[in-house]
């Protein structure tokens, strides 16, 4: 009985010991993209001609909206630099995917209401 308690504890320390390292690099691979982002659009087919440039936010891999406009953008940027992104303003809604390498980020976006897509290109600030 003793044996198998000290088995238990010790593969207790072990597990622990073993969890933690894990635990702090997910946490670093979430946070390596977080910080202040300058996005620039190119608008490529449909109505859309306008370019627009605008911050965003990247906190422990969640996007957010920087700027002072009454807008929401929601998405995530995940460790390997997939980015899936929401943008809404007004009625309007902006699909956006892409992807991060450094300190620059590139991708496409769809806005399905206005029948217009286009590319993008972000740095980090």
């Amino acid at each position: 009985m003793r044996t198998l308690m000290y088995a238990c504890g010790v593969a207790a320390v072990c597990g622990a010991l073993l969890a933690s390292p894990l635990s702090a690099r997910q946490e670093l691979a979430l946070n390596m993209h977080d910080g202040l982002w300058q996005v620039a659009t190119e608008p490529a087919t449909g109505p859309c001609s306008k370019k627009l440039e605008f911050k965003l936010s990247v906190d422990a891999g969640q996007i957010s909206y920087a700027g002072l406009m009454p807008v929401n953008a929601s998405g995530s940027v995940d460790p390997l630099g997939v980015i899936e992104i929401r943008v809404v303003r007004g009625d309007e809604t902006v699909a956006a995917k892409g992807l991060v390498r450094g300190d620059v980020a590139s991708g496409e976006w769809v806005s399905p209401a206005k029948n217009c897509t286009g590319s993008w290109v972000a740095r980090r600030t």
